[in-house]
């Protein structure tokens, strides 16, 4: 039987967690909700990695978390694009992603495009747009429309409606 989960947060490795920290809280309001700072043989053996220290904060957001992680020493440059294995991001959901785009843009926030909106299939209705943090990694934003939502998505999995296999994708090729 598969086990019941909920996700409780997203690690991201920073350059600088002081600067990361005070982004976060500029463009978004957080603050930390915890920092640690972890050395010794528990963390090597945690994280199977060799003698370290990490310094973490965790941010939260809703029921989430956002924990930024810096190691010392640090570890090899990411390459920071998104199809790099291993790429992780973020995904903020906003009541109105023109405004947040809006604001943001003036205040100097570098967003790929303005705002898209979808047009077929369970995006529509949706709109999305894309910025990068101080350290370059992928931070989206949606205004969820109907089938985007995230009690939308879980009863499109339940009943297997369209675009829900690898054989009938929702394709978007504009």
């Amino acid at each position: 039987m598969a086990e019941s989960v909920r996700v409780h947060h997203c690690g991201i490795t920073v350059s600088n967690l002081e600067r990361a920290v005070e982004w976060y809280s500029t463009a978004f309001g957080l603050k930390p909700g915890l920092i640690l700072e972890v050395s010794g043989p528990s963390g090597e053996k945690v994280l199977r990695m060799p003698p370290h220290t990490h310094r973490a904060v965790l941010l939260p957001v809703g029921n989430f978390a956002i924990e930024l992680l810096e190691f010392i020493p640090k570890g090899k440059n990411f390459s920071g694009r998104q199809d790099d294995v291993g790429y992780v991001y973020l995904c903020f959901e906003v009541d109105d992603l023109d405004g947040v785009y809006e604001r943001m843009s003036q205040a100097g926030y570098d967003f790929h495009t303005p705002p898209m909106i979808g047009e077929e299939g369970q995006i529509s209705g949706s709109k999305f747009c894309v910025m990068r943090d101080p350290d370059g990694k992928t931070i989206e934003f949606i205004e969820t429309g109907p089938g985007m939502t995230a009690e939308a998505l879980h009863k499109a999995s339940e009943k297997g409606v369209r675009y829900t296999s690898f054989e009938d994708p929702l394709v978007m090729d504009g």
